[in-house]
């Protein structure tokens, strides 16, 4: 991926994060349609012009500030440091191996809003498989194994990361999920995403939902046939694509 050996000699892995993502594979129609509507090609680093969507109550831009900071994405294992003495060949190791163990297949998305309040305030608008789907169940598989494999990588939560996490607000198994594996919505918690937008009212969800429907419908099955490390070389920083491992068994 771009730039990743200038990346990787100046990256701190002391303060550096490391995300196991699905993103769509580089130049295809998925990830260009979605780069461009986050403004931004996390792969090259480019910034795009997001197109203008009649309807909004703000400009894109406006509406996409973390998803365009986190790159087209859904995750897969959620950002972490490194534990102390764990090097990138380690992170490398353990993604050849994973991506070793599953086969290419095809996503069928559709858009939906995730975290609706009461009806009051809309959540985020993000693309989504068909609930009990085969590529949903195929995808989770990939996602557990993700979970477990990466985790004895993961430097443990400081008490700052565990709070933006709101415990407070999680359920009793979320919060043994955030204690044992450093997230809380992993295993039967877990619902494979890939975010369009910020939280937005629920008028500027139906905009968005209206716009990317279609374009889903022309653009087709997602390809999942790889894993893609991302890293956020400082706190606050944009991720960048790092590397990518090819799925290597025989579908």
């Amino acid at each position: 991926m771009s730039e990743v050996s200038t990346m990787t000699s100046t990256l701190d892995l002391n303060v550096a994060r490391f995300a196991v993502y699905y993103a769509p594979p580089p130049g295809s129609c998925w990830w260009n349609e979605g780069s461009r509507w986050l403004g931004r090609d996390a792969i090259t680093g480019r910034e795009l012009q997001a197109p203008n969507v009649t309807g909004l109550s703000r400009a894109l831009h406006d509406l996409s500030v973390d998803p365009r900071r986190y790159g087209l994405h859904a995750t897969l294992k959620a950002p972490m440091r490194l534990a102390p003495q764990a090097q990138l060949s380690d992170l490398a190791g353990i993604a050849m191996a994973v991506a070793a163990r599953h086969a290419p297949f095809d996503l069928v998305v559709h858009t939906d809003v995730i975290g609706t309040e009461n009806g009051k305030r809309a959540g985020f608008v993000a693309l989504r498989p068909k609930t009990g789907s085969d590529g949903e169940k195929a995808v989770n598989a990939v996602a557990a194994d993700c979970v477990e494999a990466f985790d004895a990588l993961r430097a443990p939560l400081t008490d700052a990361e565990l709070a933006r996490r709101n415990p407070e607000l999680l359920t009793s198994r979320q919060r043994e999920y955030l204690a044992q594996w450093g997230y809380p919505y992993v295993f039967d918690e877990f619902r494979f995403h890939v975010t369009l937008s910020d939280r937005v009212d629920a008028a500027d969800a139906n905009v968005i939902t209206d716009w990317w429907q279609p374009r889903v419908d022309a653009l087709g099955p997602m390809r999942v046939d790889s894993l893609a490390i991302f890293v956020q070389p400082a706190p606050g920083e944009p991720f960048h694509g790092f590397e990518r491992f090819a799925f290597g068994k025989v579908a």
